[in-house]
């Protein structure tokens, strides 16, 4: 197991502006790394992330 070092991270999302619907990015930049995904696509994986964060506080007894 790697310990990280702390860092200030940034998520925004984004779409582009144009006469016909446009698809919804989620961006997610942490040091040097940088992702972008389709907010259809992000949303089940950030439920699953979410389900196993609450999990895991709930054994740990730690909370935000």
């Amino acid at each position: 197991m790697t310990a990280l070092a702390p860092q200030i991270g940034e998520a925004y999302l984004t779409r582009a502006v144009a006469p016909w619907p446009c698809e919804t990015y989620l961006h997610i930049q942490h040091g040097d790394s940088d992702i972008a995904m389709a907010v259809r696509d992000a949303s089940p994986l950030l439920s699953a992330l979410r389900l196993l964060t609450t999990e895991a506080e709930a054994e740990s007894g730690w909370s935000w």
